[in-house]
């Protein structure tokens, strides 16, 4: 286990992105179009100063305003994420506040569950 840590660390990453619902559909054929080969959605509720007023509703169980979005999240190569965190960029921009935010995160280890391979070749 200590090798494959080892040769993913630095190599393999998350991007993980909450995205306006209304975009969801174009960030995803954009993605799979630049060869992302999968990646995992769910909706989501935003909460706090970057909502959208125009989106915006109340939550009795969450006791504020909120707002739908998705979450994008995909594992890529590190050399591959600026390329995919930039398009989800331009892809989901409207231009409006609430727009989303992406992040990247480094990845420790991957492990494919079918196969039980280890580090980059679970990517494949």
């Amino acid at each position: 286990m200590g090798r494959e840590r080892a040769e993913v660390a630095g190599y393999v990453v998350e991007v993980r992105a909450i995205v306006r619902m209304e975009m969801l559909d174009r960030v995803v054929h954009c993605l799979k179009d630049a060869g992302c080969p999968r990646l995992t959605v769910q909706r989501v509720h935003a909460i706090g100063s970057g909502l959208d007023p125009a989106f915006a509703k109340i939550s009795f169980e969450e006791g504020t305003e909120y707002a739908d979005k998705a979450m994008v999240r995909l594992i890529c190569s590190r050399e591959r994420c600026d390329m995919y965190a930039e398009l989800i960029e331009r892809t989901a921009r409207t231009g409006r506040r609430g727009d989303g935010i992406v992040s990247v995160h480094p990845v420790l280890e991957v492990r494919k569950v079918r196969t039980g391979v280890c580090g980059l070749e679970a990517l494949a």
